[in-house]
């Protein structure tokens, strides 16, 4: 079990690594029933001008849901709302359709005037930041009809 999990955790890190990404996720705050505000960064080789906006609501959706989210200036963290991490390959087609159709984009709403692209000149890095609200009820009962997380529904 420790060396398929210690597998598992080498390859999600070489598929990071290949693509050339990394992001960081943290709390801006609570929004209204129950929404994450989040700040997020993500690190790009190539400058995603063109598509900067899917590309942070992209990561803070993955964030949420894998990583969870940093506590930040007296903002609490939060626990990924997914805890297996090896569901992202037990429910491969669920997660693979949600993100090759871009269904993350029902979940994250860019906070206007918040989007940045800079190049980090000591890196040669762009770092794309955003402030970004993410529907974290919406997103949960996704999961759950899906399967891909059980709710308390299920307890009873």
């Amino acid at each position: 079990m420790i060396k398929r999990f210690f597998l598992l955790t080498i390859l999600c890190m070489s598929i990071a690594i290949a693509k050339g990404q990394d992001f960081s996720i943290m709390s801006a705050g609570q929004g209204h029933n129950g929404e994450y505000q989040i700040t997020i960064v993500v690190s790009t080789k190539r400058n995603p001008t063109k598509d900067a906006e899917n590309l942070t609501k992209e990561y803070a959706v993955r964030g949420v849901m894998f990583r969870g989210v940093a506590p930040h200036k007296g903002h609490p963290g939060q626990k990924p709302l997914i805890s297996d991490p090896t569901i992202e390959h037990v429910k491969d087609m669920e997660l693979q359709a949600f993100w090759r159709e871009k269904l993350y984009l029902n979940y994250a709403t860019l906070e206007p005037m918040s989007l940045s692209v800079i190049k980090n000149k000591q890196t040669k890095m762009y770092e794309t930041s955003a402030r970004l609200t993410i529907d974290k009820e919406s997103l949960i009962k996704w999961l759950e009809n899906k399967g891909i997380i059980q709710g308390f529904s299920n307890l009873w």
